[in-house]
């Protein structure tokens, strides 16, 4: 069975001087975009979730219209393509590759493609191209050629040996019928069955090997922010939305020494909870999504060890918690100062709303709702936090 995703793709057309040639009728431009407009039609028709975004190249690369599944808007922005300068194509594939990387960083379970239709008669930086070509395969981008005629020395085509690194598809054509036609079967899903699937919702050992090289650093909370949270005046975006607590439940340090903000969408969160959670999620430990917005983001390095010293111990205290001769009382917190409560409930791990009575652990202070008490009463019957055993009266 093959599995099929959605799909981005980049069509990146040369609008060179050499695309005025006459030698397909009429020219060469023409029926590039002719052949364009087969892609667009074709590939909508296949799966309307798709999207698609046209640059061009010729003395500088040029953004025609940003990603979408709007067909009409699509073909009409090819009207408005004309001809410019030499083709740079490590130009246009560098503007291809910094939109994807883009896209990427937003949300996954996309398929990256870039569609390249040119003649061949380009402007090339090799050291640029090379490095090009090695992030696209590294960060799981296919790139597929339709090339205009052949080239002189078949073997030596830059636009092949791109393809080949890639995994994508070549082909050149010395008549414009071929070449037409062909927009249509170079619009058809990348088939995942046979190679490592890096969007399959299963990543595990198959996550791209360059994908922490684009994840972008949470963002420090600025000079302001610190001393507006230190003074006690902004309380507002200091509370973690991973654990809803103003503490980090896992090193017990402030949100001013300890808080991040994701670059996307702003949610507070500390740096040991989303280390947390990006070992439970599908990249790796240093890079992860944010559970708000999905944006790519990554971890220091710092944080993963400071974190898998505390786990352990974490650990190692509920291994041993048959053995360990330590009782603990659950300690009822009066009503009136449930409000004043910075932390989360460490069973379930939500704030504490005053819907519920509230009790504290007497050795490690975690607090916990009175339902999740008692779930706790008859599932370890003990603190989930620091292991002790609870005496119940």
């Amino acid at each position: 069975m093959h599995d099929f995703k959605i799909e981005d793709t980049i069509l990146l057309l040369d609008t060179s001087r050499s695309m005025l040639r006459r030698d397909f009728k009429p020219n060469r431009l023409i029926v590039e975009l002719q052949t364009a407009r087969n892609f667009i039609q074709s590939k909508l028709s296949i799966d309307l979730k798709d999207r698609i975004s046209i640059l061009t190249f010729g003395e500088a690369p040029k953004m025609v219209i940003s990603f979408s599944y709007n067909s009409d808007k699509l073909l009409e922005s090819l009207t408005k393509i004309q001809i410019s300068g030499k083709g740079r194509l490590h130009d246009g594939l560098a503007f291809a590759m910094q939109m994807l990387i883009e896209e990427m960083r937003k949300i996954s379970g996309k398929v990256p493609r870039i569609f390249i239709i040119s003649d061949n008669k380009l402007q090339i930086d090799p050291v640029k191209i090379e490095q090009i070509i090695n992030i696209a395969k590294g960060l799981g981008i296919y790139i597929d050629v339709c090339q205009l005629g052949m080239t002189q020395d078949y073997q030596l085509s830059i636009l092949e040996r791109i393809t080949k690194i890639t995994k994508g598809k070549f082909d050149f054509f010395n008549n414009s019928k071929e070449l037409i036609n062909a927009g249509k079967s170079y619009a058809s899903k990348k088939e995942l069955k046979d190679e490592i699937d890096y969007f399959s919702p299963d990543k595990q050992d198959k996550i791209p090997p360059l994908i922490s090289e684009i994840a972008l650093p949470l963002r420090r909370p600025t000079v302001l922010e610190i001393s507006l949270m230190m003074s006690g005046k902004d309380r507002s975006q200091q509370k973690c939305q991973i654990c809803h607590s103003l503490k980090a439940p896992i090193t017990g340090s402030d949100f001013f020494s300890e808080g991040r903000y994701c670059t996307s969408c702003g949610k507070p969160m500390h740096l040991s909870c989303a280390a947390m959670w990006a070992k439970k999620t599908e990249y790796t430990e240093k890079v992860f999504r944010c559970p708000f917005c999905f944006f790519l983001l990554e971890l220091p390095k710092s944080t993963l060890k400071l974190v898998e010293e505390k786990a352990d111990s974490a650990q190692k205290i509920t291994i041993l918690e048959d053995n360990i001769n330590q009782t603990t009382k659950m300690l009822l917190i009066p009503e009136e100062n449930v409000d004043r409560i910075d932390l989360s409930c460490s069973y379930c791990h939500s704030i504490f709303l005053g819907d519920f009575k509230v009790y504290q652990c007497e050795i490690c202070h975690s607090y916990y709702h009175e339902p999740c008490l008692e779930k706790m009463k008859n599932e370890i019957k003990a603190c989930r936090y620091c292991g002790a055993k609870i005496a119940f009266d």
